[in-house]
């Protein structure tokens, strides 16, 4: 019991850690977040940090983790009972918006993972991994709405490519203030593409759930 005890405190300990990491990374970037600021900030010692998180990349690949699960968690759970592909493909769209708050959060630590993944080349397996599940769902999607017979014969993979890197560079230009691309600017673009390339009869459904 007492065994049982002390390891549910040791995981909350390591929550709190996490949380506090993954909130300054994505505030502060991941260059200028030490140690002691996730220490002071969680209310423990900076040997705690290092005992749950030995190094500074463990930092921001958990950061990463901790940021992926709690999007695809959410993304599960508001998408579920959604029938409809073509509303359930909006949905996921709607949600990957970087409207402020938690998903903005989310995009800023996706941004410098990215970053880091270029230059650190061990960092990019996660990263893959985690990018395959994002394509992954857009792919199910897909073939879902190909079963309602309401998206066209397409390669469900090819299009979850061009969807997911028209959804990372849009947000990249949102997040860096780029003229003309605001969020209504994204939905459009977005949407435009799931119009275009995956309904049977595209001009009937220009602008629908817009």
């Amino acid at each position: 019991m007492g065994e049982g005890v002390e390891n549910q405190r040791g995981e909350e300990r390591r929550q709190a850690i996490l949380e506090a990491a993954w909130r300054l990374v994505a505030e502060r970037g991941y260059h200028h977040v030490r140690v002691q600021d996730i220490a002071r900030l969680c209310g423990t010692s900076t040997g705690a940090v290092h005992y749950y998180f030995p190094g500074k990349d463990d930092v921001l690949r958990e950061a990463l983790r901790y940021s992926v699960d709690a999007a695809f968690a959410r993304q599960g759970a508001q998408l579920r009972p959604i029938k409809d592909a073509r509303k359930r493909l909006l949905a996921l769209i709607e949600m990957q918006l970087p409207v402020g708050g938690q998903i903005r959060d989310e995009w800023s630590i996706w941004l410098q993972f990215w970053a880091e993944a270029a230059l650190n080349p061990p960092l990019r397996a996660m990263h893959n991994a985690f990018y395959a599940r994002w394509i992954e769902t857009v792919v199910r999607i897909v073939r879902r709405g190909q079963e309602q017979g309401i998206f066209r014969d397409v390669d469900p993979a090819l299009f979850a490519r061009h969807l997911t890197s028209a959804t990372d560079g849009a947000a990249i230009q949102v997040l860096t203030g780029a003229p003309g691309m605001t969020i209504d600017k994204m939905r459009e673009l977005l949407v435009g593409i799931v119009d275009r390339e995956l309904s049977l009869d595209p001009d009937a459904l220009a602008g629908a759930g817009r």
